[in-house]
């Protein structure tokens, strides 16, 4: 089973973000994909959280109405379990926030990535360490810093054994 971490930019599609959706019909396609397959959809609390703070920032007030009611109903489906994906890392602890801390002063500066990201990154790499062999397991994003962040695990982890 293939297993996608689902970045802001994927939410940013699939909503029709205005100036944040440039690969929409894409994403749409491949989330289509996605689910016809059977992957398994993660969501980190913070593309949740990057999400919302997105269309908070909408200057037309219409359309920030309307898109933050379209995002209700998203909250409101993940919560319920009602979407094809499932809420993940709402417990960073102290050892991912130290690690987060440590990484962040020079991704910042080099690569201009925010602590949502490296939180996705952090979770990422807790995900691989502690799930049992899947498959490919990879953060799904149209940011070209997260792209490259995908790996086979059912190989290490028969390894492993």
């Amino acid at each position: 089973m293939n297993v996608r971490f689902i970045d802001t930019s994927i939410i940013m599609n699939l909503l029709e973000i205005p100036y944040m959706c440039d690969k929409k019909d894409e994403v749409k396609e491949e989330f289509r994909n996605a689910i016809e397959n059977g992957e398994r959809l993660v969501l980190p609390i913070s593309v949740i959280i990057e999400s919302g703070n997105h269309i908070a920032h909408i200057a037309d007030g219409n359309m920030r109405k309307e898109k933050a009611e379209s995002f209700s109903r998203f909250l409101e489906k993940t919560a319920k379990d009602d979407a094809p994906w499932k809420l993940f890392g709402t417990g960073l602890d102290k050892e991912d926030l130290l690690h987060i801390a440590e990484d962040f002063p020079e991704k910042a500066l080099t690569m201009r990535m925010g602590v949502g990201d490296l939180s996705i990154i952090r979770l990422y790499n807790n995900f691989i360490e502690n799930t049992p062999a899947l498959g490919r397991i990879m953060i799904w994003s149209t940011d070209s810093h997260l792209q490259g962040y995908s790996k086979d695990v059912s190989m290490k982890r028969r390894r492993d054994r």
